[in-house]
Order: structure tokens, then sequence, then C-alpha cells
């Protein structure tokens, strides 16, 4: 008796906190119910302290929404009476919250949950107080507008043009100009030398065109005429965020990381560049996939 009344508590609460319509599938509504019994058990909170814990979030007593503006250390912007649970609950991805092939992300639904300024919207992972706000863990991908397929296209035609030999992509056996793997930098920079100066930046400057449709000039990657792949691939991950920040997608992005140190950003552009080329972000493995309709990307963490 005492678990039904539990999941009727927790429903209830779900429905007011904008986590399930109360005209949701049972097989939604039994989704969310075992990720949040789930994480009751893992915490060891007792029936009583669930009660508790969902009349502080009422009265908004459990998050410190200055987390949003500050990031840093999730634990230090939790009601400490509630961390043990909040923590399970941050553990938590619950296909009854994410989109129907996908379940929700780390921390999404212990924001929801323990929070009644923290909504779901119909795009984004939260809302709050109007803002659209995106969530990313430790694999953390920004991704551009253009296809793998059309970019691979495109950079062919411009090798072509400037008479250059294009690479020979692994798997794919594919040709392609893949200036961003680290396996093809010989064979680019042989290819590179076959060009003056000039036509070297030129080259890579289209080369970048391609990827969100803009002008660039590729000097500054250049030094005594030698490319510089490591700078390269970081110039890629900040027109590829400049893009996903052009498209509006999210007013903030919070990389969570494991919630120790999240980082802040939105449509500051200085401030992730600067946390690029300082390595405090640190740029990954691509995801330029030439041979797919999905849009070229990068993981960064």
């Amino acid at each position: 008796m005492k678990r039904i009344e539990l999941e009727n508590i927790l429903l209830e609460h779900c429905y007011e906190m904008s986590i399930l319509r109360p005209d949701a599938n049972q097989k939604k509504k039994d989704s969310i119910l075992d990720s949040l019994m789930g994480a009751i058990i893992r915490s060891d909170t007792s029936f009583d302290d669930v009660v508790l814990c969902i009349n502080d979030v009422k009265d908004d007593r459990v998050i410190n929404l200055d987390f949003f503006k500050d990031g840093g250390n999730i634990d230090n912007y939790i009601n400490e009476k509630w961390l043990k649970f909040a923590k399970a609950l941050w553990r938590q991805r619950s296909v009854g919250l994410g989109t129907p092939n996908a379940a929700s992300g780390e921390g999404e639904l212990m924001f929801i949950f323990l929070s009644p300024k923290i909504i779901k919207p119909t795009r984004g992972d939260l809302s709050i107080n109007g803002e659209i706000v995106e969530l990313k863990g430790e694999d953390v991908r920004v991704s551009g507008r253009v296809s793998g397929r059309n970019f691979r296209t495109q950079t062919l035609t411009i090798c072509n043009e400037y008479g250059l030999t294009p690479n020979i992509a692994n798997r794919t056996n594919l040709e392609a100009v893949e200036l961003e793997k680290p396996q093809h930098e010989s064979h680019w920079t042989r290819q590179l030398n076959k060009l003056s100066t000039h036509d070297r930046i030129s080259f890579v400057s289209r080369f970048f065109k391609c990827i969100d449709g803009n002008n660039f000039d590729a000097s500054f990657l250049f030094q005594d005429g030698i490319l510089n792949f490591k700078e390269l691939k970081k110039a890629i991950v900040k027109v590829l965020y400049r893009s996903m920040v052009s498209d509006r997608s999210f007013d903030k992005f919070i990389i969570l990381g494991d919630g120790h140190n999240a980082k802040i950003l939105g449509n500051d552009l200085i401030k992730f560049n600067e946390y690029i080329d300082n390595d405090i972000i640190q740029v990954k493995s691509d995801y330029f996939r030439i041979n797919q309709d999905a849009n070229i990307g990068w993981y960064i963490s």
C-alpha cells in the first residue's frame, strides 16, 4: 500500500513539474517512476523524506539557480539535506523524459524534479525563466549545418580546383579532403607544399567556408607557410559552435562534465574561444562522417 501511495505522490509531483502530462501513456509514466524509485532506493530516502523533499521543492528550497550563472560544482548549489537523493537522481537517464528514441541526459531529471522554476520545454533540455538551456555531459558534441556527405562533395570540388590529390578515407576508401584527421596530416603537408603560401591560405580558407558558408581567413593557422593542424582543429570547433549560437538553438549551453566543474556558456563566443585556446575545454575527436547525411560535428569535454 505504501508503494502505491508513494508512486501516486511522485506522479502528482511530476504532473506539477512538467515532467509528465496526466494523459501521458503508461509506458512513459512507468519509465519515470522506475527512475525515481531507483533514485529513492539507491539514496536510502524514506517515504517520509520523499514527502518532505517534495514540500521543500515546492517552497524552492532545494536548488540554488545561481548554478546556471556561475557553474562549478553542482553540490554547492543543492540543499545539503537532499544532496544524496539529488546525486542519485542525477544519474537517472529516463526514456520517459527524453525523446521517443533516446533517454534524457544526466542531471536533466534531477533539475526538473527538484526546482519549481525549471521546466521541460518543447525544445532543448530545460527552460529557466524563459531561457532555453542545453545540458551536455562528459561527451559533448558541437554540430554544424552541413552534412558529412555534402561537406565531402564541396571540399573535393575545391581540391580539384587547386590541382591537389585528395586523401583516401579510412574504412570507406573514398576520396576526401580530411585536413582534420591526424592520420592524413603528412599527406596534406605534402599537398599544400605544392602551392604558394597565398594559395595554401586560400585553399584552407575555402575549406572552412564549406563548414558554415561564411568567409574565413585562415592566414593565422600558418607559420612560415606551414599549416598548424592543432590550431586548425580548434578553429573548426569554434566555427561549429558559432553556427550553433547563430541558429539560436539555445540561450545557454552548459557542459556539466561529472557535475564538479560545470562550464556555463551561451552566445559569448569570446569566452568559448578562450576556453578552447587555453585548453579549459578540450578538443577531442571529430564527427565529420563524410559518407553520412548527419551534420558534421566535433566532440569536446
